[in-house]
């Protein structure tokens, strides 16, 4: 991997510390409101990028994902210090919070097919395994340092504090991102039929390529009731339990250490030869350790499900993600992740806003019971050349 990889890796990756902290001071205000308020304030995120996520790819593959991440870097940190501004001066409330959700979210659905196309304007597709799953790591690894940290930074400077973190982070990638110029950059579109004949054309690649098709239903499932757990449920399973911030940090940090525990070893090893089979058992673990969570009577206890769940789902993301992006065709990178990110968005929306009706416990359980479900379909599917990893 070149030199240039490395450092718009460092660049993405000090972003992930701001995402990391803002998004846990949403959820933790949200929930400070209710169950109800919180689950508006992440369908707010979820909503504006399901409407634009396809318009988002069509116009990462006209002008360029490099030239589109730009934009929305620039874009998002400045509506960070904004919003850092108002609710310093009006206080924390539900508008505020659903506004900087919407505001989030709206950057998201062009700046999340962009990003995801970049690993392979970088490395040639024999390392670009590799290469995602060591992005993948350093982010986790932020993350996971993140985890406890938003929780000291709610309890110290609140919602203002990680809009204004958030902020810089982007603004230094902004500055490294411009700087770096990928060796497999792709030539924008110079013909520019309609948007609609676009968006419609990466549906026809989606829906005709098997493997295509394939990981987009799978991800659609195992988005829509794995991603509310750290959100959604762990904050309100703390509340019930009466744990701090801090300690529901912790517990989200347990998530991402599982994740990051995966993502270093293929980083460093490769994938396993089979994705659907190395896939299908990383859903089935994710279930057992969501159905503990459920049942913990402690911190340390919820601490290890989350584990579970994390080694799961990175060992799910870290060979089926991959393949995604190498089976893409070139000419469709950002097109194809707009509906990667459209699969799981749309199904997050209905599934956040159902969770929030149960209980904690309920919520927890059928979140289990989805995992699993998608981990036995992909451990029916039978092998073939397409679903072997390099």
């Amino acid at each position: 991997m070149n030199r240039s990889y490395y450092g718009w890796l460092a660049g993405s990756t000090l972003s992930v510390l701001g995402d990391t902290a803002l998004f846990f001071a949403l959820g933790w205000a949200a929930t400070g409101i209710g169950p109800r308020v919180a689950a508006l304030v992440l369908t707010g995120f979820t909503l504006p990028r399901a409407v634009l996520l396809l318009l988002g790819g069509v116009l990462g593959d006209r002008i360029g994902p490099r030239r589109l991440l730009l934009a929305c870097t620039a874009i998002v940190g400045m509506c960070c210090f904004l919003l850092a501004v108002a609710v310093g001066i009006r206080g924390v409330s539900a508008g505020l919070l659903l506004t900087t959700s919407v505001v989030v979210g709206t950057v998201d659905a062009f700046a999340l097919p962009a990003a995801g196309a970049l690993p392979r304007l970088f490395v040639p597709d024999d390392q670009l395994p590799r290469a995602m799953a060591l992005r993948t790591s350093a982010t986790q690894l932020i993350t996971l340092a993140g985890g406890p940290i938003s929780g000291l930074l709610v309890a110290t400077v609140g919602l203002v504090g990680a809009l204004m973190l958030d902020g810089l982070t982007f603004a230094v990638q902004f500055v490294v991102l411009l700087m770096l110029r990928p060796p497999y950059d792709v030539t924008p579109q110079r013909d520019r039929p309609s948007v609609i004949r676009d968006a419609v054309d990466g549906l026809r690649i989606a829906v005709g390529d098997p493997v295509l098709r394939m990981i987009l239903a799978v991800v659609a499932l195992v988005a829509a009731f794995v991603l509310p757990v750290t959100s959604l449920c762990v904050p309100l399973l703390a509340r019930s339990q009466g744990w701090t911030a801090g300690q529901a940090g912790l517990v989200v940090a347990g998530n991402i250490a599982g994740g990051l525990l995966v993502t270093v070893l293929v980083a460093r090893f490769g994938t396993f030869t089979r994705a659907e089979l190395t896939g299908g058992l990383g859903c089935l673990l994710a279930a057992l350790g969501i159905a503990a969570l459920a049942l913990a009577p402690s911190v340390p206890t919820a601490i290890g499900a989350t584990l579970a769940q994390g080694i799961g789902i990175g060992l799910f993301t870290s060979h089926l993600a991959p393949l995604f992006v190498r089976s893409t065709p070139r000419s469709h990178l950002t097109r194809l992740q707009s509906l990667l990110s459209l699969a799981q968005t749309v199904p997050l929306i209905a599934s956040t806003n159902l969770l929030a009706t149960l209980t904690i416990h309920q919520a927890l359980t059928l979140a289990a019971t989805a995992t699993a479900l998608a981990g036995l379909i992909l451990l029916k599917l039978k092998p073939s050349d397409r679903l072997v990893a390099s």
